[in-house]
């Protein structure tokens, strides 16, 4: 006669309801957005862009290339929604006080223009079709 250890089937439920509870409950996917940044139809040597969820709040910036090239990668992104974009000087790495002693930085001068640089006045903003790759260029203007 097989034995019944009812104890031992009410473990192996609980084991395998904690074990599916445990993965990843949160459905977003990765995504990058990737462009160029044009100001008056030249590309911009020189800033940093940043992209933020207003639904999550979550934010990520990187600094333009030479050519105004960038990648900004989402490891959970909004798909479908909209991202705000803000423009502003390039973003310099810290470095204490002894290193900016011995190595002052250049002075930039910033050429964009200062309602770029708010998320409130910046009139920037991209819909993140899909995960994966997006696309999104930006033409900025000199002109208010």
């Amino acid at each position: 006669m097989a034995y019944f250890n009812k104890n031992r089937y009410l473990g192996l439920i609980a084991s395998l309801v904690l074990l599916v509870g445990c993965g990843d409950s949160d459905p977003r996917q990765s995504a990058t957005i990737s462009g160029q940044v044009l100001l008056d139809g030249t590309p911009l040597s020189s800033g940093n862009i940043q992209l933020t969820s207003p639904k999550t709040g979550e934010s990520a910036a990187v600094n333009l290339d030479n050519e105004g090239r960038y990648s900004v990668t989402f490891p959970k992104a909004d798909i479908g929604a909209d991202y705000e974009v803000t423009i502003g000087p390039p973003q310099e790495d810290e470095l204490d006080a002894t290193a900016l002693v011995e190595n002052p930085p250049e002075k930039v001068v910033n050429l964009i223009p200062k309602k770029y640089s708010a998320r409130t006045t910046s009139g920037l903003k991209t819909t993140l079709a899909t995960a994966g790759e997006n696309e999104f260029n930006v033409e900025l203007t000199s002109e208010p």
